[in-house]
């Protein structure tokens, strides 16, 4: 056995390792690499790329593969490794090796060009990049997608087993209901934010940001917080964490819960099991589960009265002057404020999934060739209008926000709702172990991250993600518990 293991672990391990360089790489590019540096870093992605397909597709690592699986007796863990290793290296057998270089070239020189086109505010000088990646993103879609769907080829990416035809009667029920409930809130007298959009120095917003951040557990010693035009958590490993936030001087919000919620990813990146580091479960078993964590703690801790009770005081601190004529309630109903806004990272709890509907929907028709990218700022505006009652003013506010589709992240989109599924669901659980509002508001986090460590995190991809959801919630994937945390927080907010 120990040769056999041996020899895949050696394989298992290098992947990781090519993995995180890359990681490293990719956020690099978003926040030190100066721009004349941006050229010769898509090369250096397309070479790396390269080099771990070939190293992925390798004839001898199969063999390893396959060597490893017949072992007797191997951990339920080694099992799953074996598993997921197959699934990569099946996967990655089916693009031919010009491609998967190609296509790293060319999901770098799209995002330039879509940070170059919110610069102008023009979508024509995003528009060639991003449809010369759509065609390579459809190209990738019909080698991989066999019995399926083009966009399930593209979706078994971020949240493996799922499937359109699963998918859309999930997200159709949740319209359903969140639609009216939505309108009833709208409708309802709007609550003063008028204290949210002072002038908030950048600076003293940033360290406000890290001080929430090391309370809620996040390790400096093993990962760091930086800017970025568009906030997301990457790095290397477990060992090395990278987050990035965002600063907007006369909205408060922005940077707070950007860090918030980029801390719930990089609580569960640093939260894997030692054992599992540099194997191929080194991580969520699926975008949803990881997007569980971040939306848990942005709106869950983050958006609560306890939350406030607690950091209000806090806050005085950073803003001296600014924050004195209000109180922890007043300032949770200002950030829970339920409102036809055009930016989904800002948008509220409430609203908040009708822009993800709006995108899955667009993407879907995207891959399947039904909507030319040419045609993406009308038909997105025409979508917003009819989903939020609101126009974007003009392409940065609307097709151009988001950075998922510059990078080539296509099916990503649905993994936001299915977190905040998930994490209504560990709300419920987690309450039948913690009392989360007093802990909160005493500001103990401790046991509510031990909590998500011991169930979640530190399992990393060894259980299938519905699996592990089951496990924890005792519960399938559905949308009656996020509801009623919504109906139940915002009937209360509203009196409603």
């Amino acid at each position: 056995m120990t040769d056999a293991w041996g020899a895949f672990e050696a394989r298992m391990n290098e992947q990781s390792d090519l993995g995180g360089i890359m990681g490293l790489l990719g956020w690099d590019e978003q926040t030190m690499c100066p721009p004349g540096g941006r050229g010769a870093r898509a090369h250096h992605g397309a070479t790396l790329a390269a080099i771990a397909h070939q190293r992925l597709v390798d004839p001898a690592y199969g063999e390893a593969i396959e060597a490893a699986a017949a072992l007797p007796d191997l951990t339920v863990a080694q099992q799953a490794m074996v598993r997921e290793a197959r699934r990569s290296r099946d996967k990655a057998t089916k693009l031919p090796e010009a491609f998967v270089r190609a296509m790293a070239q060319q999901r770098s020189t799209t995002n330039q060009a879509w940070e170059h086109a919110r610069e102008t505010k023009r979508f024509a000088d995003y528009r060639p990049a991003l449809e010369q990646l759509m065609r390579l993103k459809v190209e990738e879609a019909d080698l991989l997608k066999g019995d399926g769907t083009r966009y399930d080829a593209l979706l078994d990416d971020f949240e493996p087993g799922m499937r359109l035809e699963r998918l859309q009667p999930l997200l159709g029920s949740l319209r359903d209901r969140l639609v009216p409930f939505a309108q009833t809130l709208l409708d309802a007298p709007a609550p003063d934010v008028a204290v949210l959009e002072q002038g908030f120095d950048r600076d003293r917003q940033y360290a406000f940001s890290l001080r929430v951040l090391e309370d809620l557990g996040f390790d400096f010693e093993h990962g760091r917080q930086d800017l970025s035009t568009h906030p997301f958590t990457g790095g290397t490993a477990p060992s090395d964490v990278r987050l990035t936030t965002r600063v907007w001087e006369d909205w408060l919000p922005a940077c707070l819960y950007a860090t918030v919620h980029e801390c719930g990813h990089g609580l569960y990146e640093q939260g894997h099991a030692r054992e599992l580091w540099r194997t191929s479960v080194c991580g969520a078993p699926s975008l949803g589960l990881h997007e569980s964590q971040s939306r848990f703690y942005e709106n869950v801790i983050g958006r609560s009265l306890p939350f406030w009770e607690h950091y209000l005081p806090v806050a005085r601190e950073f803003f001296p002057g600014q924050l004195d004529g209000v109180d922890a309630m007043a300032m949770q109903r200002a950030v829970c404020r339920v409102a036809r806004t055009p930016i989904r990272v800002e948008s509220d709890e409430v609203t908040y999934n009708l822009h993800i509907l709006l995108r899955f929907e667009l993407e879907v028709d995207l891959i399947e060739e039904r909507v030319a990218v040419a045609d993406l700022p009308e038909v997105w505006n025409a979508r917003m209008e009819q989903y939020l009652g609101y126009t974007p003013k003009d392409d940065v506010e609307g097709v151009m926000q988001d950075v998922h589709w510059s990078e080539g992240l296509f099916g990503y989109f649905p993994t936001y709702t299915l977190g905040n599924l998930y994490s209504a669901a560990i709300r419920e659980a987690m309450a039948r172990d913690l009392q989360i509002d007093d802990l909160v508001r005493a500001g103990e986090f401790a046991p509510i991250l031990t909590w998500l460590r011991e169930r979640i995190h530190a399992v990393g991809a060894v259980p299938l993600g519905e699996v592990l959801m089951r496990e924890v919630t005792g519960k399938p994937l559905e949308v009656d518990s996020f509801m009623t945390y919504l109906e139940t927080k915002y009937g209360a907010l509203y009196g409603v």
